[in-house]
């Protein structure tokens, strides 16, 4: 944790520079986004303490997520490499408690292939049960959320279209649907960014804009 501790944060345009090269297979440089982020793993890690997984496991399975990140990450999108990281890093680490404490969920047909929703992306929202982040992005067509279980292609590909959000998008996004934390409400995502609840709302319904338009 020390040595953690005295390894210096990147400038943006560092983050640049090795994005470049680890873009190209560059292991110095993804070793590089790697280590100096060690610090957000373990940040991270601790707001799951205590849901099945031990803080060194949590660890574990988060620096797989951030070697994950630092191999994709691509700056010229805009987003610095935390707020790109930590979604994969949140992704990893809840997989694996999903591995821990969830049974697969089998169809009436006994179907093995199809296993459970995602406990973050696909939980209800508040007392609404069927207002979830999959159920906002997905066509209204469909059968009601509570209904179908999602494919795990359509989960990572949510996933995905977070991490491409910028930080404060990110911010507002995993805060009001619950993803990795508990839910919170327009006016307590406003005091924790100190901005009026309406503009709260304009980020959040963006965010939602852009993670349609990536998912086609």
């Amino acid at each position: 944790m020390d040595e953690i501790g005295r390894t210096p944060l990147l400038s943006e345009e560092q983050e640049r520079q090795l994005s470049e090269r680890a873009l190209k297979g560059d292991e110095r440089a993804i070793n590089r986004l790697v280590e100096a982020n060690l610090r957000l793993v373990v940040a991270t890690a601790k707001q799951y303490q205590g849901k099945g997984l031990s803080i060194d496991d949590l660890i574990s399975e988060g620096n797989i997520g951030l070697v994950k990140a630092a191999t994709k990450f691509d700056a010229t999108r805009g987003l610095r490499f935390a707020g790109y990281a930590v979604v994969m890093i949140r992704r990893q680490m809840e997989k694996a408690l999903q591995t821990e404490t969830l049974e697969t969920s089998i169809s009436a047909e006994g179907d093995p292939n199809k296993a459970t929703r995602s406990a973050s992306l696909d939980a209800p929202l508040g007392i609404k049960p069927n207002m979830s982040l999959l159920a906002v992005l997905t066509n209204d067509s469909l059968p009601p959320t509570d209904g179908r279980l999602f494919s795990a292609s359509l989960l990572d590909s949510v996933e995905l279209a977070i991490a491409n959000l910028d930080e404060r998008e990110q911010h507002v996004v995993t805060a009001y649907f619950g993803i990795g934390r508990d839910h919170a409400t327009m006016a307590e995502i406003a005091d924790e960014m100190g901005l009026k609840r309406e503009r709260v709302r304009q980020i959040r319904d963006r965010a939602v804009r852009r993670m349609k338009k990536a998912l086609g």
